[in-house]
């Protein structure tokens, strides 16, 4: 494990540089929000594992609360740092401690389903849009799968619910957006024959609609137009986040599905790694070998989903072209851009 490759100022980064000891009114929100949406996860860990898991979730409820009320006395308990990249961190070391390794699994396996459903149904529909358009509508469809995030109040429940993902395309904050780069990046997708970039490194988010009908199209769009993909997702299962596990059993499945992808995987046009990490958030000082192996020669990262691209990584600086690709759904993060929930995030930074 060690920095990502392609970062460009290695001893400057911070994967989420936002302290909450020098904000208390922040330090609480996200210290109520984490207490909140832990019994949440417990609840749904009943449901995932069944009677025989009680004595975890109980045990898991109470270590936690007990951490939980030291920090609220003493905000600097966890070695001094308060950031909500080490309140995810200490959540999923008080799952992984109760052997609660994915108290979501059934809410993903379901979703992946309805996703899978229509997927053929939303990539046939690519094929009869003009290039800009496509485009603009695989990156729409990015927003609108995001919204499938058991990590945000604002979505919990809507994720829950299982999300209509054709309705949430359709209704989909207009350009332009909070952050809206779009125009300066369509003008880099539309070169061809080649496209501009010759492999590209996606750090992936959720499952379900997230990852079949929001980031697969679009992956696989750069992959016709000759761009090698590297799907980069978390090695063990965190919130409702794809695995690389479950990343390449998915990619298979849809080939089943899909006349184009067996094509471009037969030709080594999609390529699936472990980051190493286990967090919604991601940490690009500490990453797997395999990553950095397969970005080496990469010169375009897209970092997808509030976690990856704004709550961490939105200011990093990258040796290659980057696209942070993000709806917002938290409040706080949100008033942190000057926006407010359900605005989009298209930060393309070229490098030349």
């Amino acid at each position: 494990m060690s920095h990502f490759c392609l970062l460009q100022d290695v001893d400057n980064y911070l994967a989420d540089p936002y302290s909450l000891l020098e904000d208390a009114e922040a330090c609480t929100y996200w210290l109520d929000l984490f207490e909140t949406h832990f019994q949440a996860t417990l609840d749904q860990a009943a449901v995932a594992y069944g009677k025989s898991a009680s004595k975890h979730i109980e045990g898991a409820r109470r270590d936690f609360a007990e951490q939980m009320s030291q920090l609220r006395s003493r905000p600097d308990a966890l070695d001094g740092q308060l950031s909500v990249l080490a309140l995810c961190r200490m959540r999923e070391d008080f799952l992984q401690t109760h052997r609660l390794f994915d108290p979501f699994s059934h809410i993903k396996r379901r979703e992946n389903e309805v996703s899978v459903a229509i997927y053929r149904d939303v990539t046939r529909e690519l094929h009869s849009l003009e290039p800009a358009d496509r485009w603009l509508h695989l990156v729409e469809a990015v927003f609108a799968g995001n919204i499938f995030d058991l990590g945000s109040p604002a979505t919990m429940n809507t994720a829950m619910e299982s999300p209509d993902f054709l309705a949430a395309v359709e209704d989909a904050k207009p350009r332009p957006w909070l952050v809206d780069d779009f125009d300066r990046l369509l003008e880099d997708l539309l070169i061809s024959v080649p496209a501009k970039w010759a492999k590209a490194v996606i750090f992936v988010d959720n499952a379900g609609c997230d990852f079949v009908l929001g980031l697969m199209p679009l992956a696989r769009e750069l992959a016709l137009e000759g761009v090698q993909v590297v799907l980069a997702a978390n090695e063990r299962p965190s919130l409702n986040d794809i695995t690389a596990d479950e990343t390449v059993d998915m990619v298979q499945r849809l080939a089943m599905i899909d006349q184009d992808l067996p094509a471009l995987i037969d030709a080594g046009m999609f390529e699936v790694v472990s980051t190493g990490n286990d967090l919604p958030l991601i940490d690009l000082s500490d990453v797997s070998d395999e990553l950095n192996a397969a970005a080496a020669d990469a010169d375009l990262v897209i970092l997808e989903g509030m976690g990856r691209a704004v709550e961490s990584n939105y200011d990093a600086d990258f040796s290659v072209d980057t696209l942070h690709l993000a709806l917002l759904k938290d409040p706080n993060v949100a008033a942190r851009l000057g926006g407010e929930v359900y605005d989009c995030v298209c930060k393309y930074r070229p490098v030349d």
